[in-house]
């Protein structure tokens, strides 16, 4: 079974429902920058990616992967990043115009398991 994360964020904006969000796509910047909640519960060798869709195993659309830690010399180890964020660009949004899409952030690791997060529902409209 696969763990379950907490939905994304969006610093750029606030809601009063945190997990149901309304984008006008003409007031965002060319890259929305979505935050991925600290949590110990993913290791510092695996990398991250923002997913649009209602199927996390099947995404419409899946952005570029950002490592969720660094190679620490002096520890001879990985070291966990905090303040992670996944980019979604305006173009991956524009589809989606007057529609509801689910955003979520997925892992990457070594093996076949693939967790992702619970979604946070966007709204995008002109």
């Amino acid at each position: 079974m696969l763990s379950r994360y907490a939905a994304p964020t969006l610093s750029q904006l606030s809601s009063l429902e945190p997990e149901r969000v309304t984008l006008q796509l003409s007031l965002l910047p060319d890259v929305l920058l979505a935050g991925v909640p600290d949590s110990s519960e993913f290791p510092a060798n695996w990398s991250v990616y923002a997913i649009l869709g209602a199927d996390p195993y099947d995404p419409e659309w899946a952005g570029e992967e950002v490592d969720t830690g660094v190679w620490d010399d002096a520890e001879d180890d990985m070291a966990k990043l905090t303040g992670l964020e996944v980019q979604i660009p305006k173009e991956a949004l524009r589809p989606y115009l007057n529609t509801e899409i689910e955003l979520r952030y997925k892992f990457q690791d070594e093996s076949s398991q693939e967790p992702y997060s619970n979604p946070l529902l966007l709204r995008i409209e002109a």
